[in-house]
């Protein structure tokens, strides 16, 4: 009798376990289905979000779009023309298509005074941006300008099809590095008085008139690229600053700008004074 009261004890036992793990496999069951419809529902709503933003388009009315490629070919047939850089200063100073004026999108409405409505401008921006697009081209359309155009894919697009663009020069790339050539302040005195050697001093010009290199010509770093055209691109161009860190700069962009026979100052006008060459004031 005592062990068929255990064996019925024990039964109980199990069929409380069975239940128990029973109704755990309902649980873990029913979180299962509601994770899925969870999910599947946000997916429905992630691509209900994400249709209704194709939406949007460039309004056409208002401003005309450029390919990169359409781009290259007008600069290169019509030369420079009006391109209005949308991206913020720091952005735009470390890398820009060569000619094109930075006015960040917030600051188009005061400029309005520096643009001539009878020309034609390109627009760009980092990619693509709908909004700024058609914000900008509105706000200009409004304004009397009709001639206005958006280059398509912005800045991204232009530097994925490998077109150029001027940098700022950094020291630590190693692309930049390799634009640029150097020449020692001893192979530049033995070589300085030659005519096919054209000397640009990029410091500021108050350095410039304190004291420079014989022969030398002042072209600030920061104008060497809108004065570029006063550079004789069949002489050997030599750039030098106070240490050779802005004459490194300076190369680079005139390598980007299509001057392959720059170089740069080994240490600067403090480096050639260091060696107890002259400089004239």
């Amino acid at each position: 009798m005592q062990n068929s009261h255990y064996q019925k004890e024990g039964e109980k036992e199990n069929l409380k376990i069975l239940a128990i793990g029973f109704a755990l496999i309902v649980f873990v069951a029913a979180i299962t289905i509601f994770k899925f419809y969870a999910t599947r529902n946000s997916n429905q709503t992630t691509t209900k979000i994400n249709q209704i933003a194709k939406i949007e388009t460039v309004n056409t009315s208002e401003i005309s779009k450029i390919t990169p490629q359409g781009l290259m070919k007008k600069i290169q047939t019509e030369g420079a023309i009006n391109l209005i850089d949308l991206r913020n200063g720091t952005d735009y100073a470390t890398e820009h298509i060569a000619d094109s004026q930075n006015i960040p999108f917030s600051d188009i409405p005061a400029s309005l005074a520096k643009l001539d409505k009878n020309k034609p401008y390109v627009f760009l921006d980092y990619t693509e941006d709908v909004s700024t697009i058609n914000s900008v081209a509105n706000f200009l359309s409004s304004n009397g300008y009709k001639n206005i155009y958006y280059l398509e894919g912005g800045f991204a697009e232009w530097k994925n099809g490998f077109s150029p663009t001027v940098s700022t020069g950094n020291p630590a790339s190693f692309s930049d590095q390799a634009k640029v050539k150097y020449i020692t302040p001893e192979d530049l005195k033995k070589i300085i008085d030659q005519k096919n050697i054209l000397i640009i001093d990029v410091r500021a010009s108050q350095d410039f008139t304190s004291e420079h290199l014989n022969t030398a010509i002042n072209i600030p770093l920061s104008e060497l690229e809108k004065r570029r055209l006063e550079i004789n691109s069949n002489r050997k161009i030599i750039l030098y600053d106070k240490t050779g860190i802005n004459s490194f700069k300076g190369a680079v962009r005139l390598f980007d700008l299509g001057f392959f026979n720059a170089f740069s100052l080994s240490n600067g006008i403090d480096g050639w004074k260091q060696k107890g060459f002259e400089t004239i004031k």
